[in-house]
């Protein structure tokens, strides 16, 4: 989903990340071999085709998706390009170069649609992961069980942030705020939203103002923190917002009708502001 709305403001903002982005492409390519590595390859290959900017096509055919990482998304036949996908493109494309790649595994090795998983490293051993957050053209998102190299990637996306870079410039992707979800609201968002009522079961279930919810897989990460603690809390959060439907709504009249898998304390925010 396209975050913002049309208009000057936000023509001259997305110009804004696009000159910080541009600005960080023409930087000199500086050894990073060190950086967010936790293993030897498991893999040499050879790369066909920079799909996006976290989507790969290796010359054997398999796609690959970066671990640790969601750049802005091309355009679609029904929607247009997320800001920065493109720059997100060229600079993976760039980074990656003709030379060989590296593929390093994590816990998981294939998504649900069949793409291989891995952390990618360029023929000088960079991180591309890392690179795209430090240049702030991809969102840091955590996904169990793949979180060896969490901690790192948190910490190059928080860097980008402070230097708002990219996705960070001011009114670049513009949060969506929980009361504001409506119908055709889904994908991948950055969602604002304070704490209604906080349920426990398998999960941690998080009731936002607005018809959202979150479900938590590991409320140990946050604290020993009761349901009460929760109520009010300010939520910055990351992720995929699945809208279950109308039908399912009218079935479950108590639920809200979207929600968001959370996997990880790296993709929650939380303030008293």
């Amino acid at each position: 989903m396209a975050p913002g709305t049309m208009g000057s403001s936000w023509f001259g903002a997305a110009l804004r990340a696009c000159l910080g982005a541009l600005a960080y492409l023409l930087l000199p390519v500086l050894p990073a071999a060190a950086d967010c590595v936790f293993a030897p390859a498991d893999e040499l290959v050879a790369l066909r085709q920079v799909r996006d900017g976290d989507t790969l096509i290796l010359q054997d055919g398999r796609r690959v998706r970066l671990i640790g990482v969601n750049t802005p998304e091309l355009a679609r036949a029904d929607a247009p390009a997320q800001p920065l996908a493109q720059e997100a493109k060229r600079f993976s494309e760039r980074f990656l170069g003709n030379g060989g790649l590296e593929l390093v595994f994590d816990q998981e090795r294939y998504d649900r649609y069949g793409r291989l998983l891995a952390h990618v490293y360029n023929h000088r051993g960079e991180s591309l992961e890392s690179a795209l957050l430090s240049a702030g053209l991809a969102f840091h998102i955590a996904i169990a069980p793949n979180l060896t190299l969490a901690e790192c990637l948190s910490q190059r996306e928080q860097r980008a942030r402070q230097r708002a870079l990219g996705v960070w410039a001011a009114g670049a992707w513009p949060p969506l705020h929980a009361a504001e979800v409506g119908p055709g609201d889904g994908g991948f968002v950055l969602l604002l939203g304070r704490v209604q009522k906080a349920e426990y079961n398998r999960f941690l279930w998080l009731h936002l103002d607005g018809p959202v919810t979150l479900r938590l897989s590991n409320p140990g990460e946050y604290g020993q923190l009761t349901p009460s603690d929760w109520q009010g809390a300010k939520i910055e959060v990351r992720g995929w917002l699945v809208d279950r439907g109308a039908k399912y709504l009218s079935q479950n009249s108590h639920q809200k009708r979207w929600f968001i898998a959370v996997d990880s304390k790296f993709s929650l925010k939380i303030s008293r502001d």
